[in-house]
C-alpha cells in the first residue's frame, strides 16, 4: 500500500531534522575555529611586524581587533584586568565564544524541535489523525514564533559579545525592543530584561511542547 504524500513529506522533514542535529557539532567546531583563526592571524601579523596600513594586515587583523575591542568595552573588562593583573581580553573572547556555542546549541535544538513538530503534524494528518495533526500544527506555529524571537535575541547577543552583525542586530533590536521593555522591572532586576525574556521564552517553549507536541515524533 502506497504511503500518503503527507506521511512521505513528514518522513523527509524528520530526516532533515536528524541531519541538522547531527551537523550541529560541526557548527560549534566552525565557530571555535573561526575565532581561533582570527586570533592566530592577528598574532602572526604582529609577530612579523607587518605594516598595519597594508591591505593584508588590515583585513587579516580586523576581525580579531573588532572582537577584542568589544571585549575591552565590556563592563567586566576592568574588574577582570584588576583581578588578573594583565589584559584579559583574549580570555574574555574565548569565554564569550563558549557562551556563543551554548546559545547556538539552544537555537539549533529549537530549530530541530520545530522541524520535528512539523513532521509530526504532517504524519498525523496523513494517517487521518486530524485532532493530533491540528494539535501538532498549532504547536509547530507557536514554537516557530518562540524560535523566531530567540533568533532575534541571538543576533543582538552576538553583536553585544563580539561587535559583529551590527546591521542585523540593530534591526533585531528594533523588533525585540518592546518585549525587552516589558521585562524591565527596575530595582534589583534593573538591566536583567534580556535574561528574563530569554527565560520566559524558554518556559513558553517548554509549555508548548508539553501541551501541544507531546507524542510528536522526535520530541
Amino acid at each position: 500500500m502506497q504511503a500518503s504524500p503527507l506521511i512521505t513529506a513528514g518522513q523527509l522533514i524528520g530526516d532533515l531534522a536528524q541531519i541538522i542535529s547531527s551537523a550541529s557539532s560541526y557548527i560549534f567546531s566552525v565557530i571555535i575555529a573561526l575565532v581561533v583563526l582570527a586570533l592566530l592571524l592577528r598574532f602572526i601579523v604582529e609577530a612579523l611586524k607587518l605594516s598595519p596600513f597594508g591591505r593584508f594586515a588590515y583585513y587579516a587583523t580586523r576581525p580579531a581587533n573588532d572582537m577584542l575591542r568589544n571585549m575591552r568595552q565590556s563592563r567586566f573588562y576592568f574588574p577582570l584586568k584588576r583581578a588578573f593583573g594583565f589584559d584579559p581580553a583574549i580570555i574574555m573572547l574565548l569565554i564569550a565564544t563558549a557562551i556563543l556555542c551554548y546559545v547556538a546549541y539552544v537555537i539549533i535544538d529549537y530549530l530541530t524541535k520545530v522541524i520535528w513538530a512539523l513532521s509530526g503534524a504532517l504524519t498525523a494528518f496523513g494517517r487521518g489523525h486530524l485532532f493530533n495533526g491540528a494539535r501538532f500544527l498549532i504547536g509547530t506555529l507557536l514554537l516557530t514564533a518562540v524560535f523566531y524571537l530567540m533568533v532575534l535575541m541571538t543576533l543582538v547577543f552576538i553583536n553585544w559579545l563580539f561587535g559583529l552583525l551590527s546591521r542585523p542586530a540593530y534591526r533585531a533590536l528594533e523588533r525585540i525592543g518592546p518585549l525587552l521593555r516589558l521585562f524591565e522591572f527596575g530595582g534589583v532586576l534593573a538591566g536583567w530584561s534580556f535574561l528574563l525574556l530569554w527565560i520566559a521564552l524558554s518556559i513558553a517553549a517548554l509549555a508548548i511542547q508539553i501541551i501541544f507536541l507531546s507524542g510528536s515524533s522526535g520530541l
